[in-house]
C-alpha cells in the first residue's frame, strides 16, 4: 500500500516543485534552464499518461519508446547551448543518429511490448558522457560550485543516468522478476528522480540571486 502511495503519487507530484519554482522565476532563467523547465512540463504530462494506461490496463512499453526520443532531445539541447556552433551541430548529428535507432529499435528489433533496453542504456550512456564533459570543461574558479546554477542541474542529470544505467539494461528481466525485487528497484529508481527534481529545483531557485555566466 505504502509502495503504490509513493509511486503512484507522491513521486509523480515531486516534479510540481521544479515546475512551480520555476514557473515563479520564469523570467530569469536562461535558455538552457527554460529548456530543463519544459523537458519537465514533457516529462509530468508522460507520467500522466503513463498512469492512465496502467490504470485502464495497456501497455505501455510504447510510451517508454516515445519518452526516450524526446528525453534524449531534451538533454541534448540543454548541453548543446555550452557550445560553439561547431560542436551543437555534432550533438544536433547524434540527436539526429539516436532518433533513428529508436525509430528501428521499436518497428524491427525490440516489439511493442518490451522496454527499450538496447536504447534506454546508450541514451544514459551518450548522456553520461554530456555530463562529464560538462564537468571537465569547467574553468569558472572565481565561483563556489553552489553558486554556479547549472551544476545543480548537471548532478541531477548525472546522478539518474548513472545510477539508473542498470537498470534501463534489465528492465524486461524485472517484468517477471518476484515482486520484492521489482519494487525495491523500482522504488530506488523513484528516489533517484525524486532527488533529480530537487536539484533541478535548486537550480531553478538559485537562478533569481546569482548572475549566470557561461563556463565554455
Amino acid at each position: 500500500m505504502l509502495y503504490q502511495i509513493y509511486v503512484t503519487y507522491i513521486v509523480p507530484l515531486t516534479i510540481l516543485i521544479p515546475v512551480l519554482i520555476a514557473l515563479k522565476n520564469y523570467s530569469f532563467l536562461t535558455k538552457p534552464l527554460k529548456t530543463i523547465f519544459w523537458f519537465l512540463i514533457f516529462s509530468g504530462t508522460a507520467n500522466v499518461i503513463n498512469l492512465i494506461l496502467i490504470s485502464t490496463h495497456h501497455y505501455t512499453a510504447t510510451l517508454f519508446h516515445i519518452y526516450t526520443i524526446f528525453e534524449f532531445l531534451f538533454i541534448s539541447l540543454f548541453y548543446s547551448q555550452f557550445y560553439s556552433k561547431k560542436h551543437q551541430n555534432i550533438i544536433y548529428s547524434i540527436i539526429t543518429g539516436f532518433t533513428v535507432l529508436c525509430i528501428v529499435n521499436y518497428l524491427f528489433i525490440q516489439n511493442k511490448i518490451e522496454f527499450n533496453t538496447y536504447t534506454r542504456p546508450l541514451e544514459a550512456i551518450i548522456i553520461i558522457i554530456y555530463s562529464m564533459l560538462y564537468i571537465l570543461n569547467q574553468h569558472n574558479d572565481e565561483q563556489n560550485w553552489s553558486d554556479y546554477i547549472y551544476n545543480w542541474v548537471n548532478t541531477g542529470i548525472l546522478l539518474y543516468f548513472a545510477s539508473c544505467l542498470f537498470m534501463f539494461i534489465f528492465s524486461n528481466y524485472l517484468i517477471n522478476a518476484e515482486r520484492s525485487v521489482t519494487m525495491a528497484v523500482w522504488s530506488a529508481h523513484d528516489t533517484l528522480l525524486v532527488l533529480q527534481y530537487i536539484l533541478f529545483a535548486v537550480g531553478f531557485y538559485k537562478c533569481k540571486t546569482h548572475r549566470i555566466t557561461s563556463t565554455y
